[in-house]
């Protein structure tokens, strides 16, 4: 395949999201990675923090995208020849010339790492979501699953009916929490085979539900091992911390079961009764406010709001458009981890594309630079048969106070308004609330890096030695729903 000499800088400033490095990182190394010289960029990042004379926070900047370079490889691992197979499964003729066609516009996810051009893994499966080419050439379909809309025990597997459930139940209802559900949660993450040398110690956070108004009745059924410290519920990453010897040639396993109890939240909103915010109040001035890497309002950012806005001064319906455009413009699709992205935000924003947690941290940027308050939640979906990792996002209107706004599960297809618009201001009951902030230290905090620097589901892994990355373990959740009817 030939060597395509385009746009590196613009490829490197997509991942970077627009931020420079940092200006620790020295201009030679700079134009090494900037080549795809990744090897040599680490080597030169290692020797620069050797360096007496920087700061401590210069030589861990250093280290890290040492450690950042080293992990790329572990997301684009496919090359050429591997992606035309999986792209000929769907689209029989393709051609190498396809690849090189799609790699060149961008539509194939790539890097050239030390001389060589890598694939997203992913990079195809996108390439199917984003691309209507190639859907347009692609002679399998997928078809939607034809689950049962409610199984025999009554629970519900189409949204839409859930959300018409619990808006006839806030009707009735005087409070915005309703129809609770109750969810046993079983967590299990196994450190691999000769990781870890045998009876050393492995340090592991397990992610564990917050104590909210949303979030009742947490209890822990059982854990492996026993002995366990649970993070207060204040802590923004809420986890269960547990240590055991390594297995050495063995794995090593952690398991973790809760039961709690979701529920839904519904709060009408009439845009009429909106009030000015207090531009004082803490509130105010925490959630509208920059946050670097990932919340920068950049002349981008501020472009795009002022033209989603256009002369709306009202908050709630600035923000209600702000959900639209995401919803209507930012698809998803599969993302490269988060430890590797310097501004999320920015890079969502200029790939028109990206995840849950891509497309609620450009929804929240987009808000804070157009006055209003917004913040991070994330944990799990529990929806029935797509549980998943998720990430959405919150909005403060007065007098409402905290709303719940999800662009990336964005619209449900419906005639009526009230469920087409659900997830704009209300929150279904299938849900696992984690984190209430994104990018906060653990408790007890980590020694080494983190793996996902940004959020926290799947857990973190350390031993003295170092960070256990995602490739050194293997994680699974089962959430059971407990019989409720709607």
């Amino acid at each position: 395949m030939r060597n395509f000499r385009y746009a590196y800088l613009l490829i490197f400033y997509l991942f970077l999201g627009g931020v420079a490095m940092g200006e620790a990182i020295p201009q030679a190394v700079q134009k090494l990675i900037d080549q795809g010289e990744y090897a040599k960029a680490r080597e030169a990042l290692r020797d620069a923090a050797e360096d007496m004379a920087i700061s401590e926070n210069d030589r861990q900047d250093l280290l890290w995208e040492a450690e950042r370079l080293r992990r790329f490889p572990f997301d684009f691992n496919l090359k050429a020849d591997d992606v035309l197979i999986q792209i000929q499964r769907d689209i029989p003729g393709a051609t190498m010339e396809d690849v090189d066609a799609w790699t060149k516009e961008g539509a194939l996810e790539s890097l050239l790492i030390d001389g060589t051009r890598y694939y997203y893994r992913r990079a195809v499966r996108n390439l199917f979501l984003l691309n209507k080419k190639a859907m347009e050439r692609r002679s399998s379909k997928s078809t939607e699953s034809k689950t049962p809309k409610v199984t025999k025990d009554g629970i519900v597997t189409d949204m839409r009916i859930h959300a018409k459930n619990a808006l006839e139940a806030r009707k009735k209802a005087s409070s915005s929490l309703i129809t609770p559900q109750r969810f046993r949660v079983d967590f299990n993450l196994g450190v691999k085979p000769g990781e870890v040398p045998k009876g050393q110690t492995i340090r592991c956070w397990l992610p564990f539900p917050k104590e909210c108004p949303t979030q009742t009745d947490i209890k822990i059924i059982r854990s492996v091992p026993e002995k366990v410290f649970i993070a207060p519920n204040e802590s923004e990453h809420r986890t269960v911390y547990l240590e055991q010897p390594s297995g050495g040639d063995q794995p090593t396993t952690f398991s973790l079961s809760f039961e709690y109890t979701a529920w839904a939240f519904v709060e009408p909103v009439d845009p009429n009764t909106i009030k000015p915010y207090d531009t004082n109040s803490e509130v105010y001035k925490n959630y509208t406010a920059e946050r670097p890497p990932h919340i920068v309002f950049t002349p981008d950012i501020r472009s795009q709001a002022r033209e989603i806005c256009g002369n709306e001064t009202n908050p709630y319906l600035k923000a209600k458009k702000i959900f639209e455009w995401v919803y209507e413009n930012i698809p998803w699709s599969g993302a490269i981890e988060y430890c590797l992205v310097r501004n999320l935000s920015m890079r969502t924003l200029l790939r028109k594309t990206g995840d849950c947690g891509m497309q609620g941290l450009l929804f929240i940027s987009l808000c804070r630079v157009s006055g209003i308050p917004a913040r991070w939640q994330s944990g799990w979906s529990l929806r029935p048969a797509r549980e998943n990792m998720h990430d959405w996002t919150q909005i403060y209107i007065e007098p409402y106070g905290w709303l719940y706004a999800d662009p990336s599960h964005g619209f449900m297809e419906s005639e009526d308004p009230e469920i087409k618009w659900f997830n704009f201001g209300n929150f279904d009951r299938y849900r696992l609330i984690v984190n209430s902030d994104y990018g906060m230290e653990l408790n007890p905090p980590k020694i080494h890096f983190r793996s996902d620097p940004v959020d926290f589901q799947r857990g973190e892994v350390e031993w003295s030695g170092g960070n256990l990355y995602f490739n050194q373990w293997t994680y699974n959740c089962e959430m059971t729903p407990i019989a409720t009817k709607e």
